[in-house]
């Protein structure tokens, strides 16, 4: 559990550069690189007696459980981009212990499907399962690993100048929109018939919450590629993300704040004064 300074008890400035309210992980990570990258004092107000947002854990006798994290994927490279991101917000401070080879199981009217490690691998025992499918194994691993990487132009566009974005900004989107707006469903459809092949390779969806027939292909694409190199878990549990990340958001002059509910907002704008000449 990381249990932030209750609001009782805090010694609070009277000013702040910023104020974020919500310890999750993008409430931390805000403040983090405001304080870091901005220079600002940044306070973070948290409701809950524990700072984290679904880092949160939970005990009972002899036992502790997480409350949303299970596994986390493409944290075994260090040279990845997503460990890299792990590692710049929490300075290196968590240690990732890879799962099994086999890191989800699933059940089907009896017939047991394993989730294994690595593209190849999971690619090999897909056609294991379905010896009749391996073109449409294939064309879905392609597919998910070219809607990820148009991606890259999609997100961008929205980073680059207005005039680069109004020049350029439909040829960036269109070719992962092509995907995004399909759902998972009629993307798989258009490879294969077999419906049970169809639920292994979707299995995974209440990972982002919406079912094959209402997900976008895109969002679902995301989350398979995520996962092909398998899954890491934080050691300590999922608190020891937020307990890297909380002191130095208090080294740079912030202060984490827990037990402290808002009541409102209120936004008192300065008035500027027109200028004429």
């Amino acid at each position: 559990m990381v249990n932030g300074i209750p609001y009782k008890q805090a010694k609070l400035a009277a000013q702040w550069d910023a104020i974020v309210i919500g310890s999750g992980i993008g409430g931390l990570t805000a403040a983090l690189l405001l304080a870091m990258h901005g220079g600002r004092r940044v306070l973070v107000l948290e409701k809950h007696y524990e700072v984290g947002g679904f880092t949160h854990t939970f005990r009972r006798p002899g036992y502790e459980w997480d409350v949303g994290l299970h596994y986390i994927g493409q944290v075994q490279d260090r040279r990845d981009a997503a460990r890299c991101a792990f590692d710049y917000v929490t300075a290196g401070r968590v240690q990732w212990q890879p799962m099994p080879e086999v890191y989800d199981r699933f059940v089907f009217e009896g017939r047991t499907f394993d989730m294994i490690a690595g593209r190849g691998r999971f690619r090999e025992s897909l056609r294991q399962s379905f010896p009749r499918e391996s073109k449409a194994i294939d064309q879905y691993i392609a597919a998910v690993q070219t809607c990820n990487r148009a991606s890259g132009l999609y997100y961008a566009e929205k980073a680059v100048p207005r005039f680069v974005a109004a020049l350029a900004g439909t040829l960036m989107r269109v070719p992962y929109l092509r995907w995004a707006k399909r759902t998972t469903r009629e993307v798989l459809e258009g490879f294969t018939n077999n419906q049970e092949l169809i639920g292994i390779l979707t299995a995974q969806w209440g990972d982002y919450g919406l079912p094959p027939g209402k997900s976008s292909f895109a969002v679902h694409a995301t989350i398979a590629e995520h996962y092909f190199a398998g899954g890491s878990y934080p050691v300590g549990g999922a608190s020891a993300i937020a307990a890297a990340i909380m002191p130095q958001i208090e080294q740079n002059g912030g202060s984490v704040v827990s037990s402290a509910e808002v009541a409102a907002i209120s936004v008192n704008l300065p008035r500027f004064r027109k200028i004429t000449t």
